[in-house]
Order: C-alpha cells, then sequence, then structure tokens
C-alpha cells in the first residue's frame, strides 16, 4: 500500500514576501535597529547568515517542500513493516510525556477500565454474549456499532479511584507506570515510510475552563495519541493530539531526554491531556486567551517501558509477534469508550454557551485516521485551507511559565533605549513577529 507524500506549495506572491522579508532581515542587521546589547546575552530567533544559507534564491520552494519519495524509490531499502513485528527503531526513538505537575487525572489502564463499564446502544444495554464484569475480548465482542457506549457502572463524579488514576505516578528513575500501559500501532505507508502511532489512555478528561467557568466539555475516557513518522528507519518528523487538531514539528525541533538524544519530550496539559511540544500556556480556538492549557515539567513519563504494540495495514491489526488478529479485536470496536452525553435533567449536568459540562466520550485508536498521508491528523474548522504545517522550530509557551524567549522578547532588550518605542511601533502588536514565525518556523 503507497500513500502519497504531499509536498507543500507555495504561490509567487509568497516567495516574494520570503524575498521582502530576507531584505528587511538584511536591512535590520546592516544598520543595527535592533541594537541588541551582547551584555544582555540575548540572541535573535533567526540571523541573517541563517537566512541567506536557507535561502534557495533559484527555487525559493525548494526547501519548504516535504521530502519526495518518488526521486528515492530506487535507492530505498526494503523498509517494510511485516503483520505483528515492532522495528526496533519504532522504541529506540519512542516519544516521552511530561505529565502536569498537579494532575489529578493520571494515566490509566484501558484493560480495567473496561471492568467499570457497561455496554449500552441506543438507550438499551447489552447483555448477550458479554461477560461481567467486563474484559477487553468483550469490547471485541461488542456490535460494530458507533452508537455503543461504554457506559459507567456507578457514578463517576465522586472521582473514585479507577477515574483518576491515583497512585499512576512515573517511577522515578525509569519513567515506568506500572497500571498504565500505553498503546503502540505501526503503520506501514510504503515507500520506506512508517509510522507509529503511539496512544496514551486516561479514564477522565477534565474539560477546559473559559474566562474563569467551567470545566466544560468534560468526558469519560480520553484517549490522546502521537505519531512519530519515519523514512528508511529513521525519524522524519512527530505530531501530537489536541483537542481534535494537534501540532507538528520535524524530529530535529523537538526537546530531547537529557540522557537520551534519541528520545523526543512532549507535555501533557493539566485535565485535557492535550499534547505540546513546550511548557507554559497555549491558547487554543478562541480569541484573546479566553481558551488556553498549561503544560509544566511534571513528572516524564516512559510509555515505551510499559505498552501493547500492534500491527495495521488499514484492514488487518496483529498483535505482536502474531500474524492475526485474534487478540486485538477490541481495536475494531467503533464506539465510544464512555458514557453519552448527560441528559439536560441530569442533576450532574449543566449548560453553559460555550459547552455543556459533560458531553459524549471518545472513540478508540483505530479511528483517528491512521491511514492519513499527512502527518497531521485533520483540520481544524477554522483551518479552511485544510493546510498541514510542520514546524522546523518549537511553538513557545506562553504566560509566566513558558521557558521560551521569541520574537517578542526582544523588545524588552531594545538598546540604546530611545529605540525602544520605534521598534515597538515597526513591530505593532507582534505581528510581525508573526510574519517571522510563519515564515522561519
Amino acid at each position: 500500500m503507497h500513500f502519497l507524500i504531499l509536498r507543500r506549495q507555495r504561490t509567487p506572491l509568497i516567495s516574494v514576501l520570503r524575498a521582502l522579508a530576507v531584505c528587511l532581515a538584511f536591512f535590520l542587521s546592516a544598520h543595527n535597529v535592533l541594537g541588541v546589547s551582547a551584555k544582555s546575552g540575548v540572541e535573535l530567533p533567526f540571523s541573517l547568515d541563517s537566512l541567506i544559507s536557507d535561502w534557495d534564491f533559484t527555487n525559493p520552494d525548494k526547501q519548504w517542500s516535504a521530502h519526495d519519495s518518488s526521486s528515492n524509490l530506487s535507492t530505498a531499502a526494503d523498509w517494510s513493516v511485516k503483520p505483528g513485528e515492532i522495528p526496533d527503531y519504532v522504541i529506540k526513538y519512542a516519544p516521552t510525556v511530561h505529565l502536569y505537575s498537579e494532575e489529578v487525572y493520571l494515566p490509566g489502564d484501558w484493560r480495567d477500565f473496561v471492568s467499570h463499564m457497561h455496554p449500552v446502544q441506543r438507550g438499551k444495554n447489552i447483555t448477550d454474549n458479554i461477560n461481567f464484569p467486563m474484559t477487553i475480548y468483550d469490547v471485541g465482542r461488542l456490535p460494530r456499532d458507533e452508537d455503543v457506549f461504554l457506559t459507567c457502572l456507578t457514578d463517576f463524579d465522586v472521582d473514585p479511584d479507577w477515574i483518576t488514576g491515583r497512585g499512576n505516578i512515573p517511577d522515578l528513575e525509569t519513567g515506568r507506570i506500572a497500571n498504565a500501559t500505553a498503546i503502540l500501532i505501526v503503520f506501514d505507508k510504503g515507500d520506506g515510510w512508517v509510522d507509529s502511532f503511539w496512544f496514551y489512555f486516561y479514564a477522565f478528561n477534565l474539560g477546559p475552563f473559559v474566562m474563569g467557568g467551567g470545566p466544560y466539555g468534560n468526558h469519560i475516557g480520553d484517549w490522546e495519541h502521537s505519531i512519530l513518522r519515519f523514512y528508511n528507519g529513521e525519524p522524519h518528523s512527530l505530531w501530537m493530539s489536541a483537542h481534535g487538531g494537534g501540532s507538528g514539528f520535524k524530529f530535529s525541533a523537538l526537546e530531547k531526554v537529557e540522557n537520551n538524544p534519541d528520545r523526543p519530550v512532549i507535555f501533557s496539559a493539566r485535565g485535557t491531556h492535550a499534547n505540546y511540544g513546550t511548557a507554559g500556556q497555549h491558547s487554543h480556538d478562541l480569541p484573546f486567551r479566553m481558551l488556553s492549557d498549561f503544560t509544566d515539567r511534571g513528572p516524564l513519563w516512559d510509555p515505551a517501558k510499559n505498552y501493547a504494540a500492534y500491527t495495521y495495514d488499514g484492514t488487518l491489526v496483529c498483535g505482536e509477534g502474531d500474524n492475526t488478529s485474534v487478540n486485538a479485536e477490541w481495536l475494531y470496536f467503533p464506539g465510544h469508550w464512555g458514557d453519552d452525553k448527560l441528559p439536560p435533567d441530569d442533576p450532574r449536568q449543566h449548560f453553559h454557551p460555550f459547552e455543556w459540562k459533560y458531553i459524549e466520550g471518545p472513540t478508540g485508536p483505530l479511528w483517528k485516521h491512521l491511514d492519513r498521508s499527512v502527518v497531521c491528523q485533520q483540520p481544524k474548522w477554522y483551518n479552511y485551507l485544510g493546510t498541514c504545517t510542520v514546524r522546523r522550530t518549537l511553538e513557545w509557551g506562553e504566560g509566566v511559565e513558558s521557558e521560551g524567549y521569541g520574537c517578542a522578547g526582544i523588545l524588552d532588550h531594545v538598546w540604546p533605549e530611545f529605540m525602544g518605542p520605534f521598534v515597538r511601533f515597526l513591530f505593532w502588536g507582534g505581528w510581525l513577529c508573526n510574519f517571522v514565525d510563519w515564515m522561519w518556523g
């Protein structure tokens, strides 16, 4: 099975804008308009030399194109993944996850989770051919119907231990969580391209707060994931999920574990478990930072220390060491891992113009567009062009918890000081920073 690796095309107008940006950078550098003093210890987010060396004036789109696999078909080695066989390099470069330091809803085990559930289809309990308490094998025997909901047997609103994942803190030395098994699904896309999907399960998703109100959009069950894409066994790019969308980065741009430069680091947000590339505040979907996630350097979780692995080719799912789907039938379940949206007359439910307090649970790993050709999952509603952006630099978090600096930080170190107002006017509320980030980020 072969998947097209799309090139990121640019219009002539965009090429002209990039050329103008290079000229602007030359002007600022030559006249020292920014006036950043050496004693400040601050470095610009780009240098003139790097801009010119990165730029191919004869072919402005060259360095903005994804790898063209068609030119390497004759030299690519046989990197095909056989059913049930997990390549060593997938584990070697597996992502690690910084949980939020004050996280209440910790990673859980999907097998234990189902023992606290019963299946409901269109308001009716399913009892045929199902054991109670349920096991993961019972999930594989459920009707292949997206209207089936795994529904709590007891009141989840009182935060029982199986909901919060109490005690599931990563081991300080190894990063392993004994009672939280990650899911790894390897999908060979052909021509040397291989996607490794890491799924992280949490029994509960605490929704966001909006302008001090909330939380809204809570749901039982939470499947978050990241995808690390390989080309001929080498890591190429990583995409991480967040609120139905997410963000993508070149592998070289990602932070790595201090004592292992092969292992990238991602950050799980408080409550929502959305994934980001840096610590700090991450506003999303709404303007003026009304809706934000928060990440920090909490305990470092190593999912590669406790995982269940599978291969998938778009049709057949095989467990590691097996070329059949006998032990993977549960992954075909298309229904929801959690209760349906609570009815308005339920005393636990509350309405808000932004969102109801409790919404329906998510679908499982196999229903996260694993057959995607680009590394991104799907465009958000405001991405009307459906573009997939893979950044070459980290996107720093905002607020006091941010560890980054970024373009806007330069404005606090302008020297001589009388040039400050001019530079701030030039950057006009940060629009030029956004432009620089768009060009070289």
